[in-house]
């Protein structure tokens, strides 16, 4: 355990650093990391700055030291040729005086002045002011009344040095100034490229910023266009982002729930619009029965004296049939209309079939014949409701689609091997064309006279049977007719004999 620790330590140390280094893309990481990248240019900048400036007070500084020097060699001058003429000891001593300043600082700033003016003999110059020094002492020590002419050549030799001496400090002075007005003139030049870059940083990041959050708004704004349009697509904003990718599937799923219950109004729309077409129809069927109920109560009513039991134990028998057959639309009809959640269980499909057909069955024109060949015991697993809707809204389009004499077919076959039941609903009528039949499934779309249809049947059925995990195709052609073929999943199925109706 203790040879591990080390390694387990390192370990540890490795995962604590990159969960404090790990990046996270989102917009306040960036944000936060943008600030700081402006930051730490401010502060680079700040400290090249204070560096820059920093060096040039000690420039300055030191050109004070410079003027001093060539002050001292100015007032050296100027108390030399006092002394020569007029001989006076005061003057004497402040001369000697300026040229031990001069030769002092000379000496103390030797490196600086080297730097400063590097083809500048240095130590021919600390021997022009020694010679200097040495000539005065000379000179002071001298009676120009005795020996004049040595007197003459003496104040010769100073007055040569004390120029040299003179150009030699003048020449510091003047590479000093220029030192230091190149030095104030890279200052500028540095503190504009500063603030430049800084102003440039700031914008590329302020410009990025603006583009990484704005692009996405702009993106929002266009999917939120396309939903006021109707178009109620897949929301997807482009972004790696953390908020923009929380903001995109918020939006996805207010979309999913907007879609789903914009789907259902449509279905219940539909329904409603199915609903009245079938009580125009159920209404017409009731008739029948309720006339042989009103026949059937008045012959009683008139032979209730007479004894013929058998004949009116018919009578009351055809009663209790007509009832059923009424009693057998209205249940149809108030199972169809009420409004449930989606729930699916085994019925069979003829019997399924044979309900639905019941319910429009007062608008099938008299010429428009009905067949079905479905298998007796063939069972499917849906929803009993929304499949009757399907198949209505197909049987009307067929309806419709029949000019004068005609028929509508329904029959059904098992595929064992995809395990599926196929439904085919097929007209006689006047065919589809090639260019209508790829948007036949669309919502509002509709070939039929203003006022006759929704657009909303085959946009309403292909909807139901997808929910069914099924599909639904149409095969057709002008003057032919017209086939759709709806394909559900079954999971077990008994399929045999047909029949007509």
């Amino acid at each position: 355990m203790l040879q591990n620790k080390p390694l387990y330590c390192k370990l540890q140390w490795t995962m604590l650093c990159s969960g404090m280094f790990r990046f996270e893309s989102s917009i306040q990481n960036k944000v936060r990391y943008g600030y700081y990248l402006c930051l730490a240019l401010i502060i680079v900048v700040s400290l090249l700055n204070y560096f820059n400036l920093r060096t040039v007070r000690r420039k300055i500084d030191f050109s004070i030291i410079i003027s001093q020097f060539f002050d001292a060699t100015l007032e050296m001058r100027r108390f030399e040729k006092n002394f020569i003429l007029y001989r006076d000891r005061n003057e004497y001593l402040e001369n000697m005086r300026y040229t031990e300043m001069a030769e002092g600082i000379l000496r103390k700033n030797r490196e600086e002045i080297a730097l400063l003016s590097p083809g500048m003999d240095l130590s021919g110059l600390e021997e022009i002011i020694g010679g200097y020094k040495s000539l005065m002492e000379r000179y002071y020590s001298l009676d120009r009344q005795k020996d004049p002419i040595a007197a003459l050549h003496l104040e010769g030799q100073i007055r040569d040095r004390g120029k040299k001496l003179v150009s030699a400090t003048e020449a510091i002075v003047n590479a000093e100034r220029a030192y230091i007005g190149k030095l104030i003139l890279s200052s500028k030049r540095f503190l504009l490229a500063s603030v430049v870059l800084l102003v440039f940083i700031g914008w590329g990041i302020g410009r990025y910023l603006s583009r990484m959050v704005v692009r996405p708004l702009k993106q929002v704004e266009e999917n939120m266009q396309k939903i006021i349009d109707g178009n109620f697509e897949k929301f997807s904003l482009k972004s790696s982002d953390r908020e923009i990718q929380s903001l995109s599937d918020a939006y996805s799923r207010m979309l999913k729930e907007l879609e789903s219950r914009q789907m259902r109004v449509i279905l219940q729309s539909e329904k409603l619009a199915c609903i009245g077409t079938m009580v125009s129809g159920v209404a017409h069927q009731l008739n029948n029965p309720l006339s042989n109920i009103s026949s059937s109560c008045q012959i009683l009513t008139e032979e209730i004296e007479e004894g013929d039991l058998a004949f009116k134990r018919e009578l009351m028998q055809q009663i209790e049939k007509e009832v059923d057959r009424a009693r057998t639309m209205v249940l149809s009809l108030l199972e169809f209309s009420r409004k449930k959640e989606f729930k699916s269980k085994p019925v069979l499909l003829k019997e399924l079939v044979t309900d639905t057909i019941r319910l429009v069955q007062g608008d099938i024109p008299t010429k428009v014949a009905m067949k079905i060949d479905i298998p007796e015991h063939c069972w499917i697993i849906v929803d009993k409701q929304r499949i009757e809707q399907v198949i209505l809204n197909i049987i009307k389009n067929g309806i419709d689609a029949i000019p004068d004499e005609g028929e509508i077919a329904i029959s059904a076959a098992h595929d064992a091997e995809g395990k599926t039941i196929e439904l085919r609903i097929s007209d006689t009528g006047l065919g589809i064309e090639s260019d209508v039949i790829r948007r036949i499934f669309e919502p509002f779309f509709t070939t039929k006279d203003e006022g006759r249809g929704s657009g909303l049947g085959l946009f309403v059925a292909r909807e139901i049977v997808e929910e069914h995990d099924g599909t639904i195709n149409v095969e057709s052609e002008p003057g032919t007719g017209t086939a759709f073929i709806i394909r559900l999943p079954v999971k077990e199925s008994l399929c045999d004999g047909g029949g007509d109706v």
